[in-house]
């Protein structure tokens, strides 16, 4: 990789925001065009999309096999390196939110690069250690999005992550406010 992912992302972000503040409200928004993915592009959306699959099926090992040793996830902001750490670490909602669900909204994939944006729904029935202390089990539903984003090496291994969930509003629904 010649540039870390976040800024990858934050690049892409910055120049569509560019685009779309240049384009006068009159006009209509760029459509996107669909292509066929190479075979490649296949591997990786087959790859990405297996993710959530997984851990519908609270399947996490599963996972293990699509990501390369040296694995590099930044979620929400806690850096996790390599596959047993990763493994261990994507089954902390299932105890707190036993009925925990993830939809995937949109995936888009361009060349070893996936993004998908997601939905979680499910209902906390445990306590949720938060960075902030404990949050007591509410017996509230929780509906809250979030987006990832993919980098594959190139055997469709999975080598840097990066998640962004909207955790306020998640505190704010558990918290009944």
């Amino acid at each position: 990789m010649n540039k870390p992912l976040a800024v990858t992302v934050m690049a892409a972000l910055f120049a569509a925001g560019a685009a779309f503040s240049q384009n006068p409200a009159t006009e209509r928004a760029p459509v996107h065009e669909r292509h066929e993915y190479s075979t490649y592009e296949k591997l990786v959306y087959k790859n990405a999309s297996q993710f959530h699959k997984n851990f519908n099926a609270r399947e996490f090992a599963k996972n293990g096999d699509l990501v390369a040793d040296n694995l590099h996830v930044n979620s929400n902001g806690v850096e996790v390196n390599g596959r047993e750490a990763f493994v261990s670490r994507i089954g902390r909602f299932v105890g707190p939110f036993p009925d925990v669900h993830i939809e995937d909204l949109d995936i888009v994939v361009d060349g070893n690069t996936a993004a998908i944006h997601f939905l979680i729904t499910g209902t906390q029935k445990g306590d949720l250690p938060t960075p902030e202390g404990v949050i007591p089990a509410s017996g509230r539903a929780i509906k809250i999005d979030g987006a990832e984003f993919f980098v594959f090496d190139p055997q469709g291994k999975l080598v840097d992550l990066v998640t962004v969930e909207n955790l306020g509003l998640l505190a704010q629904q558990l918290k009944g406010k």
